[in-house]
């Protein structure tokens, strides 16, 4: 089977680092993707990934990565189901991220 999601965005918040009860540091962070096509109103939708980052790349990310960043990702999209108060099943979707690349240092303005 094969699993592998590559995205290009800004970053929408600022990771901040957490460590896990076992020590493991982790942080989540928003990306902002505009999709390849205008809509019919002739603007470009835009959907927000949520992305998960573990030890060595959560901290990397935390130290070396701002709001409005552009950051190329990739990793493999996994879901996580729950209930909400209403007692429905709710799926949610994330990317977890295995490689990340800081675009901003390659772009020329």
């Amino acid at each position: 089977m094969f699993n592998e999601v590559i995205l290009i965005g800004k970053l929408m918040n600022k990771p901040l680092l957490r460590e896990t009860p076992q020590g493991v540091k982790l942080t989540t962070m928003v990306l902002q993707i505009e999709r390849p096509y205008r809509n019919n109103l002739g603007v470009r939708d835009i959907d927000y990934i949520n992305c998960v980052l573990w030890r060595g790349i959560a901290s990397q990310v935390s130290e070396n990565c701002e709001i409005g960043s552009f950051l190329g990702v990739k990793g493999r999209l996994q879901s996580k189901t729950h209930e909400n108060s209403e007692n429905q099943t709710i799926t949610t979707l994330e990317v977890k991220v295995e490689h990340i690349e800081l675009l901003d240092k390659y772009l020329q303005v």
